[in-house]
């Protein structure tokens, strides 16, 4: 059952193994979360426009900072909903480019990703602690 489970978008344009390696690490390190991987920015709008999508976190991978741009668009959907960028490179542009989207947390492409599943284990263990008290 879905219900207890947190749900994640994973948005990148990256077909390669980057996006399929780190879809791996998140199943087996975070088997409770449910994860859709989305590929365009209309198909991002149109799943965080869906009624209650009870979306948690969304893990960007950004390339450059056109894709920024496209999703600057969209930043009023992503309100109540935790933003991890994942970005290709320390360079002060780019950064401050992508701190315009407001995440939570940012990585970069050169990480093993351990980071970002420690910030994902941290938010699951809090909407866990949530769901407890709503059932109590």
């Amino acid at each position: 059952m879905y219900l207890n489970k947190m749900k994640i978008i994973l948005y990148t344009d990256d077909k390669e193994a980057m996006a399929k390696n780190f879809r791996k690490l998140i199943q087996n390190q975070l088997p409770d979360i449910q994860m859709d991987t989305l590929n365009s920015v209309s198909r991002l709008s149109e799943k965080l426009c869906r009624p209650l999508n009870r979306i948690s976190v969304i893990v960007i991978f950004v390339m450059c900072e056109r894709d920024i741009d496209r999703l600057l668009a969209l930043k009023p959907l992503f309100d109540n909903i935790r933003l991890i960028l994942v970005l290709p490179d320390r360079t002060t542009d780019l950064m401050a480019h992508g701190l315009q989207l407001n995440p939570c947390f940012i990585s970069y492409l050169d990480s093993d990703f351990s980071d970002v599943t420690s910030v994902l284990q941290k938010i699951y263990a809090g909407e866990r602690r949530h769901w407890n008290d709503r059932q109590a």
